[in-house]
């Protein structure tokens, strides 16, 4: 495969990638801009489910690793899943640019990073407000979350692997 094939293949699968967040960016934000597309009560309660399942796997976590429930959630949504993205494209592309890359970066910024509690609270009040600006078009909180932090990561975690695969 040349390096030609290499980068249209990445920017295929990133444009993929790009179109289905985007697709469920403006689904989530149609759901508020007329009421006749206001998600019914029982798919609230969904996202209320889903969403404290995935704090009590998170919490658990941290009270495993003896962390704060702001460490893990920087460690596992800037971390991991965007780690675990990367080997999934190093695979099908059949190289190890992208993982060592990222490993070498997260070594700097261990090295760099003074206080990674006093970090992971600021980002996570960060990532906070980002879920709290789609308010504004009739979503919430917790439905952002399931959105962006559940659904999202599940369709590029599909379609990395649907490429993997195939």
């Amino acid at each position: 495969m040349t390096y030609l094939e290499i980068l249209f293949y990445t920017v295929l699968i990133l444009i993929s990638v790009l179109v289905a967040y985007l697709v469920l960016i403006i689904a989530l934000m149609g759901m508020g801009l007329n009421n006749k597309f206001a998600p019914p009560a029982k798919q609230t309660n969904m996202h209320e489910r889903i969403f404290n399942r995935v704090v009590g796997v998170l919490m658990r976590y941290a009270k495993f690793f003896k962390i704060s429930y702001y460490e893990i959630n920087i460690i596992v949504y800037y971390f991991l899943v965007p780690f675990s993205w990367l080997v999934l494209i190093d695979w099908i592309f059949n190289f190890h640019y992208l993982k060592i890359g990222f490993i070498l970066f997260c070594i700097g910024f261990a090295f760099l990073c003074k206080d990674f509690s006093s970090f992971s609270i600021r980002l996570y009040k960060q990532s906070v407000d980002f879920l709290n600006y789609f308010n504004r078009f009739g979503s919430n909180y917790v439905a952002s979350s399931v959105w962006i932090c559940v659904v999202v990561p599940v369709l590029i975690y599909s379609t990395l692997i649907y490429f993997v695969i195939y």
